[in-house]
């Protein structure tokens, strides 16, 4: 087997230990709906409510504000289109340019049918600016979504500040934590959010599995379900849970919640030795201010290359680097970043931009071949560029 250097957790997170087993036991030992009476279905269901009650306490919340969904796709879906149909004719939704396509998608179909999106952008940091959204909150719109941690370069906004000026404004508040959970403590008792977008894969869950939380204090929000059908979780998100899936996001929460905040200085040191390993090779731009990113990511555009030659280069040579171009959705899509076109980058910077983000399983040796690996690459590139 090729040596391979996983660093692209901001994509997915291997399972945490122990999700796999809680997992296994919940398929074999409590196979019966949760929605079901019989003692088949209440075994079901305490692991249901189980992983609900380690979930919410990771975030300050009561489990009867979560609702479980497929993911932080779906989350931000059911949180985007169920304010929209909820409010009606009329309803406005502003966010910001370097949001999740979970988010930017889906209010562009919004904007078709007649929802208006404001959009807020962002200077050279990715960071917005607290008068321009306080110019959008002045025209009344029913939401802000806006996320916590970039999925591309790990640019953290304010979202303490953020909801305290939305709530101000008596605006509810959106958040897609899918990069935050466990990374950043947010307490929602102290911080009036909404609405909060959640996902399992992100902190070594199972994929397939996410949540929402929807705040039943105020500020409360409405919310038009998105799939129908059974009435499961009180009418907001029908269809039978799947209990192994809930069951493994629970035994990833707990594990979250004893190593992941504490473990972020760790990974901001090796972060900032990649950085230093790689920057002697020049050219190289680094995404986000280092103070305001959170502490796994980083963020390169490099000059003098072609992205997809550096990419490919990268993720088959040897050591295999596993990275991505920016994010894996804009991989799929065969886009190059809208996050770094938005920040200030090129077209061709942006094409040419490589997201390393950290893990469980990174050490020092893994960073030190990394950051050589990435150099000879790049140098490899510019030469085959030169000779042309």
């Amino acid at each position: 087997m090729r040596a391979s250097i996983y660093l692209d957790h901001a994509a997915t997170a291997p399972l945490a230990p122990g999700v796999a087993e809680v997992m296994h036991e919940a398929l074999v030992d409590a196979a019966g709906n949760p929605s079901s009476p019989h003692p088949p279905g209440r075994r079901a269901r305490a692991r249901v409510d189980a992983a609900g009650e380690t979930l919410a306490a990771l975030i300050g919340a009561e489990p009867r504000e979560i609702v479980w969904t497929s993911g932080a796709t779906e989350s931000s879906n059911l949180a985007l289109r169920g304010v929209a149909e909820f409010v009606g004719h009329g309803a406005r939704i502003v966010s910001v340019v370097t949001e999740h396509p979970a988010t930017r998608d889906t209010l562009a179909v919004l904007a078709k049918k007649g929802v208006t999106v404001d959009w807020l952008p962002v200077d050279e940091g990715g960071a917005i600016d607290p008068d321009e959204l306080a110019a959008a909150l002045a025209q009344g719109p029913d939401l802000v979504s806006i996320m916590h941690v970039n999925n591309e370069t790990g640019v953290i906004h304010d979202i303490p500040a953020i909801a305290e000026q939305c709530a101000a404004a008596g605006v509810a508040l959106h958040v897609d934590a899918a990069q935050s959970l466990a990374r950043l403590a947010i307490d929602v008792r102290r911080t009036p959010i909404a609405l909060m977008s959640l996902s399992a894969h992100k902190i070594g869950g199972p994929k397939g599995i996410g949540a929402l939380y929807i705040r039943r204090r105020m500020p409360r929000i409405g919310l038009a379900p998105q799939i129908i059908g059974g009435g499961q979780q009180r009418g907001l998100r029908a269809g039978t849970l799947s209990t192994h899936q809930i069951a493994g996001f629970g035994a990833a929460a707990a594990h979250a919640a004893r190593h992941g905040v504490a473990a972020q200085p760790a990974w901001a040191r090796l972060r900032d030795a990649l950085w230093d390993a790689i920057a002697p090779v020049g050219g190289l731009h680094r995404n986000g201010r280092p103070e305001h990113t959170a502490a796994p990511f980083l963020s390169v555009s490099v000059s003098g290359v072609h992205g997809a030659a550096l990419v490919a280069g990268l993720n088959e040579g040897e050591p295999e680097l596993a990275v991505s171009a920016g994010a894996a959705c804009s991989a799929a899509k065969g886009e190059s970043s809208h996050v770094v076109r938005a920040m200030g980058r090129s077209p061709r910077e942006a094409a040419a931009t490589i997201r390393f983000s950290l893990g469980p399983g990174v050490d020092d040796a893994a960073i030190a071949a990394a950051g050589q690996r990435f150099t000879d690459e790049v140098t490899r590139l510019r030469a085959l560029a030169a000779a042309v």
